[in-house]
């Protein structure tokens, strides 16, 4: 069952009401209302009270009895009278025609309620417009008093009352459906109570994702969402679009790789599972615009397809997580790709004069996918993501670092850039671990020779190195990000310490997390709400508030909604009937599942075609739903 948002349901009604009474108002001859005091003084009653209407025009009769009334239709033609009347009924019209749009907007998640906004808003006008012209097409003998007055009956102005009402509440509503949460609908349940160790001593050395984890230990987000919070940073990439050496733009892209991670260490939740078929899209327009869309491709084993554009530059990958428990961590490998494009400066500066950066409707479709494939007119960027480990999952407290390198390959070059990640020791002391957390150091290569070295802290910061003489330079300088900006281990954002890496003496700043906005009180909270950050917190926003979505789009999963809810019990209901109902579809499935977005290469990669952009869902399955998205 669709959910009525109560701006809408309370402004439909305002419109319904104020389109009854323009109804009323327009067969009662009540517009004009004047007494001719001189008439009605000598008793001349024919011409004491004359109400004019839009259709008749009535006189009083009886001083002494005001419901006896002569009324008639009056036969003499008048121009301005049958514009007023014209332009009633299309206010009339245009109100029945909001109220419709306002009630499909709610039942087919369909963004047409703005267009009911603009009708309701025409409507208004015309009835203002009616009421003004229409006292203009008679003159004082025959009304017996001034010709330029406003309508008597009491209806039009109450309607006048409701329109703006119902108008104020519908703008209301379209402005509160662009700002983006602050925070969930409930905070996450406490997991005291609860113990994993049931589900994962059954799981020792084999794959995760194969288990169902319950959902207490989950966070309300698909994979595919979690997956986009990687472009939260997307300007890093636009910054290395522009940059003016290979040097820089290795340091931009890398800092990007490192923002990624950083967005991994306070999550220890479990994303949901995509169900094969499942899809995510976002679009981002601010400074920094892209356009993301994901689709779950493979279920045994699975892989996550993922392409975002944005204005120079086109991000994909094949994503194939393997989890796996080993008594006290968890270890998560991926075993696919990320690929960059990048367009050359010289090809930024002759499409700088383009108005837009991707086709929402895809009339652009072909012509954006043949720019795509010109190798020539990019710089092709390719790398793995690091091993993450969570260590203490049976006892303490829960904490995720990396491990490993990450080798970033410029494709037309023999340049590429080695991130080392510094493990921590096991016999590490408090002190030394506080040291020596998260921290990694780097290099930009030019075959074998070293152009340029970087380091920083994968949870708080990126610094470029221009001076390779200074890696092993010790200054008394060190980081100054700290306080709300560093990775927090308890919920107390008080006792999380600063970034202290070691600057040298040509350290730069390229990036360095951001929490922006945040409140004090939100800050506080944020273990509450599983430390998502302002980004994450909008990507599972209700569907009322977004573009028209194909019913595969994870933000439709119920399971996921009444986790947010801290309903545990229908989530898990949901998350069950889910798992069986796509248990069902494999067993009835003939031949290899075709993934609607994305087909597989030569090399078994999984490409994006962008036939989603043409915005045709009709043939989607209803994944999440028993009948159809509306039942």
């Amino acid at each position: 069952m669709a959910t009525i948002d109560k701006f809408v349901l309370c402004s439909t009604l305002l419109f319904c009401i104020a389109d009854l009474l323009v109804l009323i108002s327009i067969s009662r001859p009540r517009w004009l209302l004047s007494v001719n005091q001189e008439k009605y003084r000598s008793n001349e009653s024919h011409l004491g009270e004359t109400s004019i209407g839009l259709i008749e025009m009535c006189i009083m009769t009886s001083p002494a009895n005001p419901n006896n009334q002569k009324c008639f239709i009056s036969h003499q033609f008048r121009l301005v009278w049958s514009i007023s009347f014209g332009l009633a009924l299309a206010a009339f019209a245009l109100l029945s025609v909001t109220i419709v749009l306002l009630v499909t907007s709610q039942y087919t998640q369909t963004p047409i309620a703005q267009y009911g906004r603009l009708a309701g808003f025409i409507a208004m006008i015309f009835l203002c417009l009616s009421s003004i012209l229409f006292p203009m097409g008679f003159d004082s003998e025959l009304i017996g008093g001034s010709p330029f007055q406003l309508p008597s009956d009491y209806r039009i102005g109450s309607s006048y009352i409701l329109f703006v009402g119902a108008t104020w509440l519908t703008t209301k509503m379209a402005i509160d459906l662009t700002k983006s949460r602050r925070k969930l609908p409930s905070a996450m349940i406490d997991r005291s109570s609860y113990s994993i160790l049931s589900v994962l001593k059954q799981a020792i050395g084999n794959d995760l994702t194969r288990f169902s984890i319950p959902v207490i230990w989950s966070e309300p987000l698909s994979f595919l969402q979690r997956l986009s919070e990687g472009l939260e940073y997307s300007s890093l990439l636009d910054q290395a679009a522009s940059a003016n050496t290979s040097i820089e733009r290795f340091h931009y892209i890398t800092a990007f790789i490192v923002s990624n991670l950083s967005t991994h260490l306070e999550r220890t939740s479990k994303p949901f599972n995509p169900l094969l078929g499942e899809t995510f899209e976002l679009k981002k327009e601010n400074d920094s615009p892209f356009h993301f869309i994901a689709e779950q491709v493979s279920h045994h084993p699975p892989v996550s397809a993922l392409y975002a554009r944005g204005s120079n530059w086109i991000l994909t990958a094949n994503i194939e997580p393997r989890v796996k428990f080993h008594g006290t961590t968890v270890v998560a490998t991926s075993e696919g790709r990320w690929v960059l494009h990048i367009k050359r400066r010289s090809e930024i500066s002759r499409s700088s004069s383009q108005s837009s950066f991707y086709s929402c409707s895809g009339e652009n479709s072909e012509q954006d996918e043949q720019t795509d494939n010109q190798d020539n007119r990019y710089d092709e960027y390719t790398w793995q993501s690091p091993t993450a480990v969570i260590h203490n999952i049976l006892f303490g407290y829960l904490w995720c670092e990396f491990q490993g390198e990450i080798n970033l390959q410029h494709i037309q070059t023999n340049q590429r850039a080695i991130l080392t990640i510094q493990s921590l020791s096991w016999f590490a002391t408090q002190a030394t671990r506080e040291a020596e957390m998260f921290k990694f150091i780097g290099y930009i290569y030019d075959g074998d020779d070293k152009l340029a070295a970087f380091h920083g802290n994968y949870g708080h910061c990126y610094y470029a190195i221009d001076a390779l003489k200074d890696v092993d330079s010790i200054t008394k300088s060190c980081c100054s990000i700290g306080g709300n900006n560093c990775i927090h281990f308890n919920s107390n954002p008080s006792l999380v310490p600063p970034c202290n890496l070691i600057l040298t003496p040509s350290s730069r700043l390229i990036w360095y997390r951001c929490l922006p906005s945040m409140t004090d009180e939100e800050l506080a909270a944020r273990s509450q709400y599983y430390y998502f950050t302002p980004f994450t917190m909008c990507l599972n926003e209700s569907i009322s508030s977004l573009s028209s979505l194909p019913p595969t789009d994870c933000r439709y999963r119920q399971d996921v909604r009444f986790l947010e809810q801290s309903d545990l019990d229908a989530a898990s209901s949901e998350k069950h009937r889910l798992e069986q109902q796509q248990r069902a579809e494999a067993k009835s499935r003939e031949g290899d599942y075709q993934p609607l977005w994305f087909k597989q290469n030569d090399n078994k990669e999984y490409i994006y075609t962008r036939k989603y952009e043409q915005r045709n869902f009709e043939h989607c399955p209803n994944l999440f739903f028993q009948e159809s998205p509306l039942s």
